[in-house]
């Protein structure tokens, strides 16, 4: 159960779906993770007593086994060579896509909209903390800033839609949580631009960092008609580290919530 969302939604924790052997999954051979049944990402459509669209929440925890001791002790090796603490789970070897499906079962067309946040094994990110930071003292609508904001759609009555948040989507996630979470890059500037169009904050990131994977992925859903949502993460694990053997044990590393810091003004 994960204890920072303001929505108090239910984690759930999924063994994933391995194709083909539960040895050796192979560089190229994905592994899907699929979205929680409960609580499913299923909305009416009607406003709340607020006049915002509903917004449903739910999230998968991707397994991952802890090193060995050989593996650690290469880890720590890295870390005292650059200076700075060398993820495990590591952006360049575990590669995630997250493909969706949408379906409107209302008598009308609506809009839907998909945001992803999550955590790396140092930060976790929730949007629902940054809504509340920017909404305090107006009564202004929330303002949601995801790590990956999907380009709301127009979904015809009855109708459904597919698609996928790539690779490159995630990749830039990724740079982007850990830059705001260990290298203090301002949060908002970081996150609304394309580091490959305007690299704004990154400036704080060492030039050999190893970017940290997700290992938790968060999605939001909201429409303006009765829509459910479900949805598949893709993973693929150059080294091997899913946890899938008998004899592994799961890595369950602790990341800090991360806090705007216009909140952290206000707590102190």
């Amino acid at each position: 159960m994960k204890g920072y969302r303001a929505l108090g939604q239910l984690m759930t924790l999924l063994a994933p779906l391995a194709l083909g052997s539960e040895g050796c999954q192979g560089m190229n051979t994905p592994i899907y993770f699929a979205s929680p049944v409960m609580p499913a990402l299923a909305v009416t459509g009607m406003d709340d007593a607020m006049g915002n669209p509903p917004r449903i929440e739910n999230g998968v925890t991707l397994q991952f086994r802890n090193p060995t001791a050989a593996e650690q002790k290469a880890l720590d090796a890295q870390t005292a060579a650059l200076g700075f603490m060398v993820p495990w789970i590591q952006r360049d070897h575990v590669h995630i896509e997250l493909v969706y499906q949408v379906t409107n079962s209302d008598s009308k067309d609506g809009t839907f909209g998909i945001d992803i946040d999550g955590h790396n094994e140092y930060t976790e990110y929730n949007e629902d903390i940054v809504a509340m930071t920017l909404g305090e003292g107006n009564d202004d609508p929330p303002q949601y800033i995801p790590l990956i904001p999907v380009t709301p759609q127009l979904l015809g009555a009855g109708q459904t839609v597919s698609g996928t948040v790539r690779e490159d989507d995630f990749n830039e996630a990724e740079l982007d949580l850990d830059a705001i979470g260990r290298w203090m890059a301002p949060f908002n500037a970081v996150l609304i631009n394309n580091s490959q169009v305007n690299p704004i904050g990154l400036s704080m990131v060492p030039p050999n960092v190893v970017i940290p994977a997700l290992i938790e992925v968060d999605v939001s859903f909201t429409a303006t008609a009765q829509m459910t949502c479900t949805y598949d993460i893709r993973v693929r694990d150059d080294n091997d580290q899913l946890l899938h053997d008998a004899g592994d044990t799961l890595f369950s590393p602790t990341p800090t919530l991360f806090v705007p810091p216009a909140m952290m003004m206000t707590t102190n």
